[in-house]
Formats: structure tokens, C-alpha cells, sequence
């Protein structure tokens, strides 16, 4: 981590376990942005300081960005948060819980998030802005594109390429070798076999497009 001061943009869900893996790794934080909050109000016994217009007063070079928005299937807000305060200078942490494991030879892009008990074997690639949920599993090779999320419990089988804003659901498993295409959803529980087209979503097991007129 570098010597910049460290901001939690959102207290949500999402960002209140983000914020739990900062202070598990004993990381100084200077306080949170959130709009939904008010000034001066705590989230575990961290302060709100204040809102997006707070830091767009701020000189970019002296604070590091953490991402509390999680992501739903389709969802782009992650994306857009990321990709509005990087245009403005700013740069984002990397967030890995204590107890994730990572072997050695993995490359973790920009913002990316390791959650609690995640597992992530050599020759792995996290993607920039990517989050690795709690307890899921990331085998040897696979990559991982820009925006990827990757729900709590998911297993990835070795060399799977998951590409930029697939959202892969929890408890999901991807077979070793396959690729999801770009903006792909994968279902909860879903067993991929074979490959995912951009912009499918796979649902069951083994894991098929879902019909238009599905439920």
C-alpha cells in the first residue's frame, strides 16, 4: 500500500466488507464517501466525511480509492465508479483479506478485492476493479477480465477466462478451460460446461442459455 491516504467510496453491503478487509489489514483510513450517510456518522466506528463533491476538492495525487459498491447481474455502477474517478487522477486500492490465500505468481490488477477464505492459485490473473467474494475459488491460470464479479462460493476450474463485466453467481462452478464472454451471467448454482457467449445468461446443470421468455 502506499503512503496516500486511504477512502472508502460507499458503506453499503458490499462496502462494509470491503471496509472490514481494510481494517483486518490494520490499514489506516481517513474516512468514507457516501451519499446515503450523513457527516459525521460511523460505519464500524469509521467516519463519514462527507460526499463525491468532498472529493472532487481533493488534490488526486494524496488519496488512494477503495470501491464499496458491490454488483448485481447486469449492474454497471462498480464500473462507472471506477472508471469516473480514475478519469479524475485518482487510483484505486487493491484489497485482500488476511485470510485469503494467494499463491505465488498471481497478478492482481488495480482495485481488484480478494474477500474472507477466497483462494487463488499460481499463474492466476485478477482483472482491474475485479472482486473475488467471499470463500469462491479461483484455480491455476484463469483469468479474469476488467469488472468481473465473482459471487461468494464459486469455483473456477484451472485456465478459465472470464472476461470484462461477467458476473458469475453464487455457488456457481466453471468447468477448467472454458471462457464466459464479456457482460455474461452465469446463475447461482449453475454448472458451466462448455463455453458462454457475450452478454448469455447460462442458469442450471449443466448450465444452458436462459429462454427469453423465462422467468
Amino acid at each position: 500500500m502506499s503512503n496516500k491516504k486511504l477512502i472508502l467510496l460507499a458503506a453499503g453491503g458490499h462496502g462494509r466488507v470491503v471496509l472490514d478487509a481494510l481494517m483486518a489489514q490494520n490499514l489506516p483510513i481517513q474516512g468514507i464517501l457516501d451519499p446515503a450517510l450523513a457527516v459525521g456518522s460511523e460505519v464500524l466506528q469509521q467516519k463519514v466525511i462527507g460526499s463525491d463533491e468532498w472529493l472532487l476538492q481533493q488534490d488526486s495525487g494524496l488519496w488512494l480509492l477503495a470501491n464499496g459498491v458491490g454488483t448485481t447481474p447486469g449492474g454497471m455502477l462498480r464500473r462507472r465508479l471506477f472508471e469516473r474517478w480514475k478519469a479524475a487522477g485518482f487510483s484505486f486500492a487493491s484489497v485482500r483479506h488476511p485470510s485469503a490465500v494467494v499463491a505465488r505468481g498471481v497478478t492482481l490488477m488495480e482495485g481488484s478485492q480478494l474477500m474472507a477464505g477466497t483462494i487463488v492459485q499460481t499463474g492466476a490473473v485478477i482483472g482491474e476493479n475485479t472482486v473475488v467474494n467471499t470463500g469462491a475459488r479461483v484455480d491455476h491460470d484463469c483469468r479474469l477480465g476488467a469488472h468481473a464479479f465473482i459471487a461468494p462460493g464459486a469455483i473456477l476450474c484451472g485456465d478459465v477466462c472470464v472476461e470484462a463485466d461477467v458476473f458469475v453467481g453464487a455457488g456457481a462452478v466453471l468447468r477448467q478451460g472454458i471462457t464466459v464472454g464479456a457482460g455474461a451471467v452465469v446463475g447461482a448454482g449453475a454448472v458451466v460446461t462448455r463455453n458462454v457467449d457475450a452478454v448469455v445468461q447460462v442458469l442450471g446443470h449443466p448450465a444452458r442459455p436462459r429462454c427469453a421468455n423465462a422467468p
